[in-house]
């Protein structure tokens, strides 16, 4: 995938989450709101366009907690976004997965969840 591709995808991918959780999770401000993954985009390839693993989180709460008190936020994540759904992603990143991430297909799937949630659909 074209490194334009994968910037589009990101983009579509914040916007939908944005739009899913408003605020920023930890502590519910609303400006300066960051599209935090769960697992690592760089480590883990496969999940980086998947909205279950992106989180609303602002500035602070992103770069002065997330990645500065991981057992204090991976407590916080199973409380906040529940055992279900870490499990999920749990079983995802721990499946090898050799199917090539297709753009057009990821776009489709990321407009259709924008418009879902604008009412479009």
């Amino acid at each position: 995938m074209k490194k334009a591709e994968r910037n589009k995808l990101h983009k579509l991918v914040r916007e939908y989450v944005l739009l899913r959780d408003k605020v920023c999770l930890r502590c519910g401000k609303s400006d300066r709101l960051h599209a935090s993954h769960i697992y690592p985009k760089g480590k883990y390839r496969k999940m980086q366009f998947d909205v279950e693993n992106v989180k609303a989180l602002c500035v602070g709460c992103h770069l002065y907690w997330w990645h500065k008190h991981p057992i204090e936020a991976k407590e916080w994540a199973v409380k906040t976004l529940g055992k279900g759904r870490l499990n999920r992603l749990k079983k995802q990143a721990n499946t090898i997965n050799k199917n090539k991430l297709d753009f057009k297909e990821l776009e489709t799937e990321l407009k259709n969840k924008i418009g879902e949630i604008n009412g479009e659909y």
